[in-house]
């Protein structure tokens, strides 16, 4: 169970200059940064999620998301693409800040937690800008030390 000091994204979990055309090869290029995480699987869950709506959540962010059997700890990995991509978002609009969170399947608390957090930290205009502007993966991953 991670603490609440837990950082939430490391460096290494980090996509900066994405030059990925849709949503599915966003979302595989940042399955593929969680090293540990089977990458169909992953792509499976956050792929059924999807369907039943979008996680778009407007303002350029995306937070797709899913519980997977076996993992062992929740894992995030977060992607800047700098053009945009379309994720049938609420508002129309391209996205262009994207936070995968993949958490164990039998544990509906962190999943829930994590996500309101997530949502709280990403709907701050000033953050939203922050991770645009961001240079580095360091600079990005500091920006979810909540």
């Amino acid at each position: 169970m991670m603490s609440e000091d837990s950082k939430l994204v490391t460096p290494e979990h980090v996509l900066l200059g994405s030059q990925a055309k849709s949503k599915r090869a966003l979302l595989t290029e940042m399955a593929g940064l969680l090293l540990s995480i089977d990458l169909d699987l992953a792509l499976e869950v956050i792929t059924a999620r999807e369907k039943l709506g979008s996680t778009g959540m407007g303002h350029g962010v995306a937070i797709p998301h899913g519980r997977l059997e076996g993992l062992q700890e929740p894992a995030i990995a977060v992607a800047i693409h700098e053009q945009g991509v379309n994720f049938d978002a609420i508002d129309g609009k391209l996205v262009n800040i994207v936070v995968m969170l993949l958490v164990p399947n039998d544990d509906h608390q962190i999943h829930l937690g994590l996500l309101a957090k997530l949502a709280r930290l990403l709907q701050q205009g000033d953050v939203r800008q922050a991770l645009r502007d961001a240079k580095s993966r360091e600079d990005v991953a500091q920006l979810f030390q909540i």
